[in-house]
């Protein structure tokens, strides 16, 4: 492949363009007032999906009606993304507003059998991470300072081990803790993400008279089930949903950071044996079928979000903001790669976000292109969503993206800042897993080092750098071999800024 020409340093802040679309009003939200009925202190609800990345393509005839039908009543970021991506880290970010570096969660928690050594799949460098600090603020906190009442069902994995009582999340601000999920392990999902949507069902019952505002988190563990797929699973049992391969089903990684060819090879351990001849017909084969388990779990979410929408009373649909998101991506053969790991790339980092208000209906089915959005700005957004300010409680770096529900094309940032430390995503002796990287409106760019030279010297690193705009697939490293030098300085500074302001060390 040709490179593709280095782009002028004044483009470092370009524009990437996204698309939306809007679908009609159905079910929970028909009845839904016309503006600003609703009050001033609404109830939320989040409904959190784990391993989903934002841009699937389904296959004719293939829908997915719950998330239509939020995108159609709410404004969709068609640029957030996780700055970090194992399960544990990504969570860490949404739930406190701080990078993963300053909150202290680098990698997954140890109720995760996956960690645990119940597979012993990643080596002697695995290791678990230390439970999330309880003296560290979370959204819990805040939206109880601000009188809401909290609770939270379904996959966690912020702390280990997590008691089976009510109050066992108290420490983290919230009022009731139900059906609190491990790390996920095989099937988990499949056998469990049924009993999260019927709490779910039932405590909004329950609540359905309250008189004070509250939060609710539903957190399903699936398409995570994808993480031992097909190691435990039959390719051929799953439907033909029509999946296809993804445009970068590339072979070769040899432009990229040698990490990715470490991913690679682990995840025949951990998922199981996938053909390392990407070009022969079996890879091809297999990995449409990869790709129709994952549809089918997609599917199977799906299905238990429309049930918990149609659980609401009118007036609590009225009454409720929706924030559908994933905590990370799923590379879904990207690259011929999956799971999600250190890199950068959109498959890896980018998931769905959809706020669903009902007080704002003026900007319903849009989708915000200009301003790339990261999992720190949740915890301002959803406070301020709540009429609070997030900031005298807890020290967040995010933005509050709520200015984008009136405007979706207003500009609040211009680049994100990415971050990797986990030693679950390929620490073998003298690989450099670690991450410092950016991403703005057109480039996607990271650095990569080992954990000791994370700082420097830069002559230890090695680069990424993609044009998104003329390279949406991440196929052309515009760094390989010391290219693009003009502009990988300009993303270095960036990156350098980014960290002097989000990665200060709690006082």
């Amino acid at each position: 492949m040709s490179p593709l020409p280095e782009p002028n340093r004044r483009q470092v802040l370009g524009m990437m363009a996204a698309v939306g679309s809007a679908v009609p009003l159905v079910g929970a939200f028909a009845g839904a007032p016309a503006a600003d009925a609703s009050p001033t202190r609404p109830n939320i609800m989040i409904l959190m999906t784990d391993q989903e990345r934002a841009d699937v393509a389904l296959p004719h005839g293939f829908a997915l009606p719950a998330r239509e039908r939020l995108a159609a009543h709410g404004v969709r970021f068609g640029m957030h993304h996780t700055p970090t991506a194992p399960c544990s880290p990504a969570r860490s970010t949404m739930f406190t507003g701080l990078q993963a570096p300053v909150n202290g969660v680098l990698d997954n928690v140890g109720n995760s059998e996956y960690m645990s050594g119940n597979f012993n799949l990643k080596g002697a460098n695995a290791q678990a991470n230390a439970s999330m600090s309880t003296s560290i603020p979370t959204l819990g906190t805040v939206m109880k300072k601000a009188g809401y009442h909290t609770a939270y069902i379904g996959k966690w994995h912020l702390s280990d081990p997590v008691g089976t009582d009510v109050t066992a999340l108290s420490g983290y601000g919230f009022d009731e803790a139900i059906d609190i999920l491990g790390g996920g392990s095989p099937d988990e999902g499949l056998e469990h993400d049924p009993g999260v949507a019927q709490h779910a069902i039932s405590w909004l019952q329950q609540h359905r008279d309250d008189t004070e505002p509250w939060l609710c988190v539903v957190s399903m563990i699936n398409p995570h089930d994808m993480m031992f797929c097909p190691r435990f699973y039959r390719l051929s049992d799953v439907n033909d949903y029509g999946a296809g391969l993804p445009v970068n089903f590339e072979q070769s990684l040899a432009t990229k950071p040698h990490v990715q060819s470490v991913w690679r090879v682990e995840n025949q351990a951990v998922g199981g044996f996938m053909p390392e001849n990407l070009n022969s017909s079996l890879a091809k084969d297999q990995w449409r079928q990869w790709g129709n388990w994952y549809l089918h779990l997609l599917d199977a979410t799906d299905t238990l979000m429309t049930r918990v929408l149609d659980a609401m009373s009118p007036a609590q649909s009225a009454d409720t903001v929706i924030v559908q998101v994933a905590d990370h991506g799923e590379l879904g053969g990207a690259h011929g790669l999956r799971q999600k790991g250190a890199m950068i790339y959109r498959e890896n980092l980018r998931v769905p976000l959809v706020i669903s208000d009902p007080r704002l209906p003026a900007a319903h089915g849009a989708t915000v292109t200009a301003t790339p959005t990261t999992h720190v700005d949740l915890v301002p957004t959803i406070a301020a969503l709540a009429g609070t300010d997030a900031s005298t409680v807890t020290p967040t770096v995010g933005k509050d993206l709520t200015g984008l529900l009136r405007d979706p094309a207003l500009r609040l940032r211009e680049s994100v800042l990415v971050t990797s430390d986990a030693k679950s995503s390929g620490a073998l002796p003298g690989v450099k897993y670690c991450i410092r990287g950016a991403i703005t409106e057109q480039y996607s760019f990271g650095r990569y080092s080992t954990a000791d030279h994370i700082t420097g010297p830069a002559s230890e690193w090695e680069y990424e750098l993609y044009d998104r705009q003329r390279d949406p697939w991440e196929l052309d490293n515009l760094a390989y071999r010391g290219g693009a030098r003009s502009l990988v300085a300009d993303m270095n500074a960036l990156v350098d800024e980014l960290e002097s302001a989000e990665l200060k060390p709690l006082q």
